[in-house]
């Protein structure tokens, strides 16, 4: 078999591959015995018609059962042959397959980068902060408090800021109603019974600082100025004055914080409910902790080395990213319309974190291998268990899936990123 290298970049290849004409034919007689076994053929037996009967009728199938075979058979070969190392699936150019000549193909394959591994043990990192203050817990408590306060009508007192205001309204923009502008979001322009805290920058800009001071059964006018950057276009820069009318005055009452308070949020004491915030609160801050101090290894593991990534790797990690923030502001309820606004700032910057994800990789990758990190099958199995339970299903299905999605070797690949992770970070000098 014959086999051509061009280098089209650092990382890339167009492999040019020839299949002899002996190897061609072999493959064509092989193919057509398996066809004429099972060919129906009017005149004939099933299985019985002769092979050149079968060769003239099955002819184009016959060839495209060659190229089948044959092509990723050869690829895969040339791959072994060379020890090219590829991170990307084959893109087929060019293709010529001439019946008792020969088969030949050229390919665009990306390779992983070389390059000289940096320096990664003890690794100096500033220690991140992790200890819990007793304000810390206080703080917790109290916005626990915030979340089951209780919300009584005020009656014959007048708006203060932090209260809420039950209010119907309506606005208009020149005569028009704000809702026209933005039929995607008509509570926008008008609502009833709506719920407000009397905040600066709450809901609209300025609109409920306007009510302070008003009482249960008022109306007024509230004037609104949307900035330049407000989400919705259409409202961008436009003034709108809205009619307003306070049906009631609420004022937030917190519970007291004792035993009683703890008892109904967790069937606990204040003091149990205390330790409870703590430790959960030790376990955030060690998480925080371990991810800056990650963050520096990172930052400083990438600036040691710099080599040209492989194109189809860092195009892959952006879709993926892109896929992954749209569906997360989707989720947060951002309009589409919004989110097309800002198409090229969001694949900026994917584009952007991608290439420093995937050069980390390839980092940890050569860390992995210099230092025989391995993952185990007792590895897999526990990780396979654990995510069995998350997803409420049983092992053996899950395992079924990775394996149909290809999803074994990301999911070994996770278990080894994170064992490459665990001794660097052991490694590191923190203080």
């Amino acid at each position: 078999m014959n086999i051509a290298i061009e280098e089209v970049s650092a990382c890339r290849r167009r492999l040019r591959i020839e299949v002899p004409a002996n190897r061609v034919n072999e493959e064509i007689a092989k193919i057509t015995t398996e066809f004429q076994k099972f060919a129906s053929i009017k005149g004939f037996r099933a299985g019985k018609a002769p092979k050149a009967v079968v060769e003239k009728k099955f002819e184009k199938d016959i060839e495209e059962e060659v190229k089948r075979k044959l092509v990723p058979e050869a690829f895969r070969e040339a791959v072994k042959s060379k020890k090219l190392r590829v991170v990307s699936m084959p893109e087929i150019e060019e293709f010529h397959f001439e019946k008792g000549i020969s088969l030949s193909f050229s390919t665009v394959i990306d390779l992983v980068p070389e390059f000289a591994l940096p320096e990664y043990k003890q690794i100096k990192v500033k220690k991140a902060d992790s200890t819990v203050s007793d304000q810390d817990i206080t703080d917790t408590l109290n916005r626990i408090r915030e979340q089951v306060a209780d919300y009584k009508t005020a009656e014959g007192r007048a708006l203060q800021e932090k209260d809420f205001a039950v209010i119907s309204y309506e606005g208009s923009i020149d005569g028009k109603s704000v809702a026209e502008f933005t039929p995607e979001t008509p509570t926008l322009g008008k609502q009833e019974k709506f719920w407000l805290l009397i905040q600066d920058e709450h809901f609209l800009p300025g609109f409920g600082t306007q009510l302070i001071g008003a009482k249960a059964g008022d109306q007024r006018k509230v004037t609104v100025v949307f900035p330049d950057d407000f989400p919705q276009e259409p409202l961008r820069g436009k003034t709108a004055v809205y009619d307003v009318t306070v049906n009631e005055v609420k004022e937030k009452i917190l519970p007291e914080l004792n035993d009683e308070l703890a008892q109904q949020i967790a069937q606990c004491t204040l003091e149990e409910l205390r330790e409870r915030v703590r430790q959960n609160l030790t376990q955030q801050k060690e998480s925080q902790a371990r991810n800056e101090h990650l963050k520096q290894i990172y930052e400083n593991l990438r600036q040691q080395v710099k080599f040209e990534l492989p194109e189809s790797s860092v195009q892959n990690q952006t879709r993926r990213l892109i896929y992954d923030i749209v569906r997360e502001n989707e989720m947060r309820g951002i309009p589409n319309q919004m989110l097309e606004e800002k198409k090229q700032d969001i694949m900026e910057a994917a584009h952007s974190s991608a290439k420093d994800q995937v050069q980390l990789s390839f980092i940890l990758s050569r860390i992995a291998e210099a230092e025989k990190i391995e993952v185990q099958t007792e590895e897999v199995l526990t990780e396979i268990g654990k995510l069995a339970v998350r997803y409420k299903t049983t092992p053996q299905k899950l395992v079924k899936e990775l394996q149909a999605n290809q999803g074994m070797e990301e999911l070994e690949n996770e278990i080894l990123n994170r064992k490459t992770v665990d001794f660097l970070l052991q490694s590191a000098i923190i203080g």
